[in-house]
């Protein structure tokens, strides 16, 4: 069986929510919502997975990347037109030769795999729609059944059962799809399966399902993820709702108490007063006599201040709560404050209530970005005689092809994500195709003089000063233990213990260690004194180039 994930974000159901975040990444307690998608295709064991997308696609493949912190693979198909859930599928057919499984990336679906699975190949037909009991704030499409479990042609009259947006096909179904035209599976393509004849059942699913239709759904998803998280830990204590909970609800934080989860990096005063269930993401402040629960979600980056209280409510990341606010059964963004039971939103401009908060991480990356050029522009301008005299000698000797550009491997794009980032590595030509060594270029080698041109993908910030070693894309191929991935918590540097700890003969493994104890231990200090003992390793490596050189040139005459 092959899974496909539809999360081309073409509808913007959830404002101010969806304002600014794709559907797929709207976080259920901190988490976007996909991640729990593909955890549940993961424990299934379909670990290739085809993901359709197409608005705010940055978004998506910027924090999932490869798949690889869930053990998966991920394929992005990028539409160039939002061509609705049958017209991505259409978009996807030459990859579906198998059993399609159909997930929607920006619901919270539990769907028993196994049994549905059993349900399709058991029945024979061409297509098995996921269906689900009646969700309270479901606003249709409707589905009805025939007694021997066909669908029943035609929508319902009245409210019955609800399409979850998840299906099963076999693959000569995609053949009815227009190609490259808006269509819908619900509307458009089981309609025509019907009409042909062609066998369609629907399998009523048991398991939790939200399909994020509004605020209210959006709010009750928080708290039946965390209550189920709670209920795991706590059964005697947690509350009964929802009488159908999530499986395996994923919490990215420790617990400190029965029932309260922290991220990394938290400061809460200890005057202030936690009510299980209650989540609170990484580098969350909170400050005192502060009461936070029960059935409270605070993102990554929240402050909340001086006796403020929040209670049934959710903070999304990177927002301030002000000195003495009180927040009861809301949802709070840096800039709003919604209302689930009316689904009403407040756009909120003082400051000192509700205000953003910047992000803590993407400071830090840009402060260190910003010194890495600074410093690299000095030593530019510094060694410009230097770099303009090389390249001069180098251009008229290599005939115009002075410079070799080569495609390199650095650290995640940013810190929650999955994706490296790629760029051209600058460096003076030292070698024609066939080995020998253009003129200068024996030298240029023994003093390492042809990184200089390094200086300037420092410069655009393709390299951070200090970091882990660049690899290609051949080398990064070889590292398929889940340990090395370590090392992409770091940017590509132009030195590092990978350059002065290490000889530079060293085998991949040894580098990739060495890359994976930088990444647990950097500091600003520690950077600083990598800087300061480069310059010394280089002199070093350098002696001792030349000093193997001349013990080859007096071997070679002595011959």
């Amino acid at each position: 069986m092959q899974a496909i994930i539809l999360a081309t974000d073409e509808t913007h159901q959830l404002p101010p929510l969806t304002d600014s975040l794709a559907a797929p990444m709207l976080p259920i307690v901190d988490r976007p919502v996909m991640a729990t998608t593909i955890e549940i295709l993961a424990r299934f064991g379909l670990k290739k997975i085809i993901v359709c997308v197409h608005a705010r696609e940055n978004q998506i493949t910027t924090h999932f990347g490869s798949g690889r912190r869930w053990g998966v693979e991920l394929k992005y198909l990028f539409q160039r037109a939002a061509l609705g859930s049958a017209g991505s599928l259409s978009y996807a057919r030459s990859l579906l030769t198998e059993t399609c499984l159909v997930l929607p990336g920006d619901q919270l679906c539990d769907l028993e795999l196994e049994q549905a699975l059993h349900f399709h190949q058991n029945h024979g037909g061409s297509a098995t729609t996921i269906l689900h009991g009646m969700f309270s704030a479901y606003n249709g499409p409707y589905a009805a059944l025939e007694d021997d479990g066909r669908l029943r042609k035609g929508a319902p009259m009245q409210a019955g059962l609800a399409y979850t947006g998840a299906f099963l096909f076999e693959p000569h179904v995609l053949s009815n799809i227009p190609v490259e035209r808006p269509t819908t599976i619900i509307a458009d393509l089981l309609p025509t399966l019907l009409d042909q004849g062609e066998a369609v059942y629907g399998y009523t699913m048991t398991g939790y399902w939200n399909p994020l239709q509004s605020l209210a759904a959006f709010q009750q998803a928080q708290i039946d993820y965390l209550q189920s998280a709670y209920a795991l830990q706590m059964p005697e204590q947690a509350d009964k709702r929802p009488t159908v909970r999530l499986r395996y609800p994923s919490l990215e934080a420790r617990s400190i108490a029965p029932g309260i989860w922290v991220g990394s990096d938290p400061s809460i005063h200890p005057s202030a007063m936690l009510a299980p269930p209650l989540y609170l993401g990484p580098q969350t402040w909170v400050g005192r006599e502060v009461e936070l629960g029960p059935q409270t979600i605070l993102g990554s980056n929240v402050v909340i201040d001086d006796e403020a209280t929040v209670h049934h409510s959710t903070v999304l990341s990177n927002t301030y709560v002000g000195c003495l606010v009180a927040v009861d059964h809301k949802i709070v963004t840096p800039d709003t404050i919604s209302d689930p039971a009316t689904e009403a939103t407040t756009m909120i401009v003082d400051p000192f209530l509700i205000s953003p908060v910047e992000d803590p991480q993407a400071q830090r990356v840009v402060q260190r970005g910003q010194i890495s050029r600074v410093v690299a522009g000095i030593l530019i301008t510094v060694l410009s005689p230097l770099i303009l005299l090389i390249g001069l000698l180098a251009l008229l000797t290599n005939r115009g092809r002075f410079l070799l550009r080569e495609t390199y491997v650095g650290g995640r794009i940013n810190p929650l994500s999955d994706a490296l980032f790629t760029f051209q590595r600058l460096q003076f030509r030292t070698r024609h195709a066939d080995g020998r060594y253009v003129m200068g270029g024996r030298w240029m080698e023994r003093w390492e003089l042809q990184r200089l041109p390094e200086l300037f993908n420092a410069w655009r910030g393709d390299l951070a000063l200090v970091g882990i070693k660049p690899l290609r894309p051949e080398e990064l191929a070889q590292l398929t233990e889940s340990w090395c991935e370590q090392r992409h918590a770091a940017a590509a540097g132009l030195t590092g213990l990978w350059y002065i700890d290490i000889d530079p003969a060293s085998d991949l493994e040894t580098v990739v260690v060495t890359d994976v104890y930088y990444t647990a231990t950097r500091s600003r200090g520690h950077d600083l004194l990598i800087l300061l003992r480069t310059p010394l390793v280089w002199l070093r490596r350098s002696q001792q180039r030349g000093l193997a050189t001349d013990q080859l040139a007096n071997t070679m005459s002595n011959m």
